[in-house]
């Protein structure tokens, strides 16, 4: 009677498994179906769009300049990362199936802190909320597919334009002035997921400016610095397709 029990058990268990075989396979056998579909859809027209979202911290790169050196009215000027989103579109160029040209127009929100140590032991913090509406032009390189996923890492540069400088609390006389125009140089990696409608791509990516937005005043929370250079960490997920 144990016996059967056994093997009554081993056979459910033998079918089970034969179930789940013919359940699974045709899964990784058109594991690529969607890859190769996109593809050859690409392949057919030089262009796509898509939908981007983002999410990221961003603080300033100071400099100084000779006169903190040399004043002991203040001891130091430090930035804080600051939390923004991202919301904008995505518009590829194919060059081949492993290489694009893409642009990601968008609008970035971010706020943030410049904290001043003064040498009278008070400290002072200036909040600077910005708005830039950015233009990248990025390469981004493919690998071949691993089933329905693609990894990727991309390189370009990016102007931007600061629409939040006109804001009321950024035009008073107690803050620092920046230039409206920015310019840098964007990397970073992702991953394409392909679905049977759209591909969905989560990306890491991050920004550094080459352009010097700081413009000299000489109020306290300006005279003591050289420049400010913009730099930002994003996660982002695009909507393909």
């Amino acid at each position: 009677m144990h016996t059967i029990k056994l093997w009554n058990k081993h056979h459910i268990y033998c079918r089970k498994i034969i179930l789940s075989v013919f359940i699974f396979f045709p899964a990784f056998a058109f594991s690529q179906r969607n890859v190769l579909e996109n593809d050859m859809k690409y392949s057919r027209k030089p262009y796509h769009f898509g939908i981007h979202l983002g999410v990221g911290i961003s603080d300033f790169k100071i400099k100084q300049n000779e006169l903190f050196a040399s004043s002991d009215s203040i001891l130091s000027i430090k930035s804080k990362y600051g939390v923004g989103f991202e919301i904008g579109a995505v518009m590829s160029y194919h060059i081949n199936r492993f290489v694009e040209v893409r642009s990601v127009p968008s609008f970035a929100f971010f706020d943030k802190n410049l904290t001043y140590n003064f040498g009278d032991l008070t400290t002072r913090s200036k909040t600077i909320s910005q708005v830039y509406f950015d233009l990248p032009v990025e390469m981004k390189f493919k690998t071949e597919p691993l089933k329905d996923i693609k990894f990727y890492i991309l390189a370009g540069v990016k102007y931007s334009y600061d629409i939040g400088g006109s804001f009321k609390a950024r035009k008073r006389e107690d803050m620092p002035k920046q230039s409206a125009h920015d310019f840098g140089v964007d990397y970073g990696v992702g991953m394409e997921i392909h679905f049977p409608l759209f591909i969905f791509c989560p990306e890491f990516k991050v920004f550094n400016s080459v352009l010097n937005i700081h413009k000299q005043d000489d109020i306290p929370y300006s005279k003591y610095m050289k420049g400010l250079y913009n730099r930002s960490f994003t996660f982002s997920i695009n909507f393909e397709g």
